[in-house]
């Protein structure tokens, strides 16, 4: 299991029968020598924060837990599609904060968005051409960037600029909110830096799958990620027991099962 993560990242392998070292000392020689992104896209992949604080925020009501936690900055003028857009990414285990929506009137709304920004996961920039006009956008991918979380534009008439420019982006012009979610989800899940919390947040809404062709669909997307945890394969385990839906889908079970044997042999 080890060697399969360290070989995702590039990290040389030897078989353990040709070290004569400890387990922990064979970690540390592995690691030896590697650049410092490397190292730090491993414990990124690991959930080890290296950039902030350890200090402990309390779970905001607004993310769906279990999920990947989406940062949605956008412009008020643009609050009824991304209101939209965030119920369509919930299907593929996304959950998004959308400052319009999400904020209660009774509470501090900066406040809250800074305990969104604090505890995201990601950020997705909807590139309205009005966008850079407001006076809390670039405030938000400023924060995303300062934490060195994932960063996606999405191209509403306005191409990235600026820090943003060097981020991944998709065109979202022309597309229906729906495509434009398994877009999202699928950048997220191939990226090093985010895969790991993408495949979690899928794994766990496949099994709360509602339908047969639901679980078909998402079972087809957790069969694309590089690596599963044996949390998330007992996860699957149990849905065949506790989920008609996965259980009487036909082939589904089976594809768990082949899941186990390649992660866990």
């Amino acid at each position: 299991m080890v060697n399969l993560t360290f070989r995702q990242f590039g990290i040389r392998t030897i078989e353990p029968d040709d070290f004569y070292g400890s387990f922990s000392e064979y970690i540390l020689n592995m690691l030896e020598g590697n650049s410092d992104q490397t190292l730090i896209d491993l414990a990124q992949h690991l959930e080890i924060n290296l950039f902030e604080s350890t200090s402990s925020i309390p779970d905001p009501k607004f993310w769906k837990k279990n999920f990947f936690k989406l940062f949605l900055s956008h412009i008020s003028a643009f609050k009824k599609e991304t209101a939209e857009l965030q119920e369509f990414l919930l299907p593929y285990g996304i959950t998004s904060f959308v400052a319009h929506e999400d904020i209660e009137p009774t509470k501090e709304w900066q406040s809250e968005i800074e305990i969104a920004l604090k505890t995201m996961d990601g950020l997705a920039s909807l590139l309205t051409p009005d966008f850079h006009e407001s006076k809390w956008t670039d405030q938000e991918v400023g924060v995303a960037i300062g934490r060195s979380v994932p960063i996606l534009s999405i191209k509403y008439g306005l191409d990235p600029y600026g820090f943003i420019g060097k981020y991944q982006g998709l065109q979202g012009s022309g597309k229906s909110l729906k495509q434009i979610s398994k877009e999202i989800m699928m950048v997220f899940l191939s990226n090093k830096n985010s895969q790991q919390k993408m495949s979690h947040g899928l794994v766990y809404s496949f099994i709360e799958s509602e339908s047969f062709a639901e679980s078909k669909e998402k079972i087809g997307l957790i069969e694309e990620v590089p690596y599963l945890s044996m949390e998330l394969i007992k996860l699957l385990e149990n849905s065949i027991k506790e989920n008609r839906q996965v259980r009487d889908s036909f082939g589904v079970p089976e594809s768990i099962k082949a899941l186990k044997k390649k992660f866990m042999g």
